[in-house]
């Protein structure tokens, strides 16, 4: 499988941001036999959502672990999770080399806040992707180390797996997103606790005008 090469990168806008993961196929020779996936193994500061995913084309997908969209990261669990991707490569032609990409849509979840006077950012380092090809294959092959950790997720590919080389090792994925501070926190709760309480008297101002009306037309009629 050396005539196929991997590379990816990350474009990135607040708490979303898309991960381009391109395989490069030197012909249609391993697409034939194997079918194409590539691996996201993600931090707890990181989610997908698999109903995103499902609207995607070009791939098919699986989501393992923590999906709770909502949570921040300080209530799920720090294993992360696991998306693995399936690649459609029933569009490419024989005998030609090709690129596939595939976009995968993720989210960063809300941080821990932090203390004292630096700036409230914090920074994610991804796990690089990894990319191989599940084949039929006559002899018996070991699956590569870096895959072995995950051979017991429900679903994973039975058959033998050859890992695709990463191109872009030395280009990190990173992305930096806002947290709060924990300085702040005290003027959150008083703003909090003063837009309740707003919102009571507006619902209970609202309330008392409704039933006055209601009580005037009734009243009305029966006169």
């Amino acid at each position: 499988m050396s005539l196929a090469s991997l590379s990816s990168s990350v474009s990135a806008q607040g708490f979303h941001f898309t991960v381009s993961t391109t395989v490069s196929l030197a012909s249609r020779q391993e697409a034939d036999r194997c079918s194409l996936h590539v691996l996201y193994d993600l931090d707890p500061h990181v989610y997908a959502d698999q109903y995103e995913l499902a609207q995607r084309p070009g791939y098919t997908s699986a989501l393992w672990g923590t999906s709770d969209l909502e949570r921040p990261v300080s209530a799920v669990d720090q294993a992360g999770s696991v998306l693995l991707l399936t690649a459609d490569s029933s569009q490419l032609l024989p005998g030609q080399a090709a690129n596939i990409t595939l976009e995968v849509p993720l989210h960063a979840r809300y941080g821990r806040p932090v203390a004292g006077p630096q700036d409230a950012f914090y920074k994610i380092e991804l796990r690089r992707p990894v990319g191989f090809f599940a084949c039929s294959l006559d002899n018996v092959v070991a699956v590569p180390e870096t895959l072995r950790q995950y051979t017991s997720l429900p679903g994973w590919p039975s058959l033998p797996l050859s890992l695709i080389p990463d191109a872009s090792l030395q280009e990190p994925l990173e992305i930096v997103v806002p947290v709060g501070k924990l300085s702040d926190l005290a003027w959150a709760d008083i703003g909090t606790a003063a837009v309740m309480i707003a919102m009571f008297f507006y619902l209970l101002a609202v309330s008392v005008r409704t039933e006055r009306r209601l009580f005037s037309r009734a009243y009305m009629k029966t006169d």
